[in-house]
């Protein structure tokens, strides 16, 4: 069986019933309002219906037809006068024709043509869908992010106003330097900067995930606070490169348009054969007023037609040599799409790979941060560290804890990229990692 790795999840209990709105549920509100991805189901709906009409080019067709016509002639033959030919006639006919291809080159390539091209929007459908998932989950987790980076630039700005407020008193009571309120007021300034730009962000990021799902005023679900990293499953890099070759869906898309190219190049040159069509007619006349010389009554006719463009000044030459240019181009497309495939997904497994290791430096990094900040804190209450000493503890404890933030929220995304570089981002591995989200 598959093991399932992603974000290191042991299912081995249930998530609580939550009323925020996790990820799950977002992308099924993104599949219900967002117009784009509703355009590309239409698209997909309309891409279907070409092969019903490029089926209709093989299949009979019937034609009915209908005329009235009015001729004059003057009879200037005596023969003809005795005859009682009348000087205007008016003709009525109705007629139903029937046509079935016997030999068309060109519909039968045509339509083997429009099977790939239905083969092609099924994986575009897949490949947009997977698209679609990932830029969900990424608006999703970068409004998490911003929500964490706020809470921690406020919490930074609300320690430093403290100590600025401190520090005021003492210079007032003349037990401190200028400079070192001045510092103080330097750090709070700077920390209140990060604090706006960052509410910016995530108003941004909200705006951008609103977009997706509509709007919406639920609290998001966070990520676990036991949320458990590991290393990605296949533990080798070649496995990983092995599952893109065959499964990642721009591949897949690069192989059906090159062989769409070759399919319009063998349409192209069915464009020499003749075309055989059985044809038969059945109809009535009437011609007003009579004569004996009238076709009045029913008629029917069968046969066969042959057409033929024995030349058309060098058109379909010119048609053919386009076509085997386009099937070099698509070649070359997919080539550069492989490579691009093995790229992204060394890019996205090296990534994964690290991160357990860069999570646990910044985990360590934020916690011995704290501790130094704690000491500074002490020393400088006993005189043995200055204010400047305690500003710049404080200020890296709460820069760590950032830098871890962005490293969590940085795996998760990493983590989306590599199943999508090999094509099985879907909405199961959307609900395994929806059982690592819960509201708070």
């Amino acid at each position: 069986m598959k093991k399932l790795w992603l974000l290191g999840l042991s299912l081995s209990f249930h998530m609580a019933e939550a009323h925020a709105l996790d990820l799950v549920q977002a992308y099924a509100r993104a599949q219900q309002t967002d117009p784009n991805w509703q355009a590309n189901k239409l698209q997909y709906e309309a891409d279907q219906l070409n092969l019903g009409i490029a089926k209709g080019n093989l299949l009979p067709t019937i034609t009915v037809s209908a005329s009235s016509t009015r001729k004059s002639q003057q009879n200037s033959d005596a023969s003809q006068s005795s005859l009682e030919i009348p000087s205007a006639t008016t003709t009525h006919q109705v007629a139903v024709t029937a046509r079935q291809p016997l030999f068309r080159w060109d519909a039968w390539e045509g339509f083997k043509q429009v099977e790939t091209s239905v083969n092609l929007s099924e994986v575009t459908l897949k490949l947009q869908q997977q698209q679609h998932i990932l830029t969900v989950a990424e608006s999703y987790f970068d409004v998490l992010r911003q929500q964490s980076l706020t809470q921690a630039y406020l919490q930074e700005e609300q320690a430093l106003l403290q100590q600025l407020n401190m520090m005021n008193a003492k210079l007032r009571e003349g037990l401190v330097a200028k400079s070192d309120v001045s510092e103080a007021q330097a750090q709070y300034q700077n920390a209140r900067a990060n604090r706006i730009a960052t509410q910016v962000q995530l108003l941004l990021a909200q705006e951008q995930l609103q977009q997706l799902i509509g709007p919406y005023r639920d609290k998001l679900a966070v990520i676990r606070d036991d949320f458990v990293y590991q290393k990605p499953q296949p533990a080798q890099l070649t496995a990983w490169e092995d599952l893109a070759r065959n499964h990642n869906l721009e591949i897949q898309q690069a192989r059906l348009q090159q062989r769409y190219a070759e399919d319009q190049k063998r349409v192209e040159k069915a464009a020499l054969y003749p075309q055989l069509e059985a044809v038969g007619t059945y109809g009535y006349n009437q011609q007003q007023p009579s004569s004996v010389l009238s076709n009045d009554g029913q008629f029917d006719q069968i046969g066969i037609e042959m057409n033929w463009n024995a030349f058309t000044g060098g058109r379909t030459q010119r048609s053919i040599q386009k076509a085997a240019v386009n099937v070099r181009k698509s070649e070359a497309q997919l080539d550069a799409t492989i490579r691009k495939a093995q790229t992204e997904v060394k890019k996205a497994f090296y990534q994964v790979e690290t991160d357990q290791a860069k999570l646990e430096a910044r985990q360590a990094a934020m916690q011995s941060s704290q501790v130094v900040s704690e000491a500074s804190q002490a020393q400088y209450q006993e005189g043995l560290k200055t204010m400047v000493d305690v500003l710049l503890a404080q200020r890296n404890a709460f820069s760590t804890k950032q830098d871890y933030v962005n490293a969590k929220y940085d795996y998760v995304l990493n983590v989306l990229r590599l199943k999508a570089a090999v094509g099985q981002l879907n909405e199961q591995e959307l609900q395994q990692m929806n059982v690592w989200l819960v509201e708070k």
